[in-house]
Formats: structure tokens, sequence, C-alpha cells
């Protein structure tokens, strides 16, 4: 029986992402990120979806976009999932050896101009923060790349004059443990997780 569709409204600012069974790498050679690259990119032409930041790191991938019509988003993963799995097993000669991915992708709604800024700083740093180069617009597989492949759609929040500065500072560790707790339970992560109950506002 299918699954159905996750529930991800028209307008909806999401962070995606997936990882490889058992978190093993998948992603070895530039033509292995390449492939991957020109999926998301056939993805990208068959479904309305934006895309505002994303990096492709060698066991799993972080996407987030906005979904321009009802359903996009879910269309958009299905679609690019079950490609992507067929194209890596033919690749790699392991058709019929089961999944390619751990489970169905993770995602969760980011909120406000605040969040949006932390998501996408998150999803930036992530080859620095796991040691795959110093400084995030030197890995070749990522939005923060000069040169990146993707289709970047214009952020829905300004863009900081600052940000290749900002993105050479690490994430703030309380903003990391609020997007991993989002990414695990799927709940927004939103401008008003970051304050107290006493700082709230009414």
């Amino acid at each position: 029986m299918a699954r159905k569709l996750r529930h991800c409204p028209k307008g909806s600012i999401l962070h995606l992402c997936n990882r490889a069974v058992m978190k093993t790498q998948m992603f070895f050679t530039e033509q292995e990120y390449r492939e991957i690259e020109l999926v998301f990119r056939e993805a990208l032409q068959k479904f309305p979806v934006s895309i505002f930041a994303y990096c492709i790191m060698p066991n799993h991938w972080h996407l987030f976009g906005r979904a321009e019509e009802e359903k996009a988003i879910s269309r958009f993963m299905h679609w690019f999932g079950t490609t992507q799995s067929k194209r890596w097993r033919t690749t790699n000669e392991t058709i019929g050896l089961g999944a390619v991915f751990q489970n169905r992708f993770r995602s969760h709604a980011v909120v406000g101009q605040k969040s949006f800024l932390k998501v996408a700083h998150y999803i930036e740093r992530n080859p620095v923060a796991s040691n795959l180069c110093k400084h995030p617009d030197e890995w070749p597989w990522s939005s923060a790349n000069p040169q990146a492949k993707l289709p970047l759609s214009e952020w829905p929040t300004p863009k900081p004059a600052d940000w290749p500065t900002r993105l050479n500072r690490p994430t703030n560790k309380e903003t990391l443990k609020q997007i991993r707790v989002a990414k695990l339970s799927s709940r927004p992560f939103a401008d008003e997780m970051s304050l107290s109950p006493k700082k709230k506002k009414l």
C-alpha cells in the first residue's frame, strides 16, 4: 500500500534531509556528487519547489526549500528518492540489495526570519562542522560555494551582507540542539523557540 503524501502546505518553508542506510558513505568521487546534483536539478524542473540552500555530504544531504504548490514537496521528494536510489544502485551494480536511504526523508517547518537564517547557516556550515574543509565556500557541493550547481531562489528574508563572514562562525550550541530536535521530531523550528518563558512576547 502506497504511503500517504506528507502534509506540506503551499508556501511552507522546510528543512529536508536524509541519510544513507546505517550512515555508510554514499559518495566517493566527483562524478557521484555530480550525479546526485543532476537528479536534484531534474526534480526541480519537474516540480514547483524553490531551493534556498543545500549541502550534499558524503553520507547525507540537506535541502532548504519552499513548496510553491500544495503537496509539491512530497511529490518532489518521492520522485527524487526513487530516481536517485535506482541510479545509485545501477551505477554501483548493487540492484536488488535493499534500500539506499535509511528511512523516509525527514522534514520540519522553519518559521520566522531569525530561524530561516539559523537553518541556512547550519546547512551551509555542515562540511566545516564535519572537518571536510576549513571554510564553507570551499565545499563544492553546497550553496555556500560561489559555483553552486543547483538553481537557487531568492531568499524570503534579506540575506545579510556579511553572510560569508557569518558562515565562518560556529553554529551556537543551543541552536544546534534545537535544530536536531526539530529534525527528529518533525516539529517546527520557529523564532519563538529562542525566547525563554520570561521573555516571550504576549
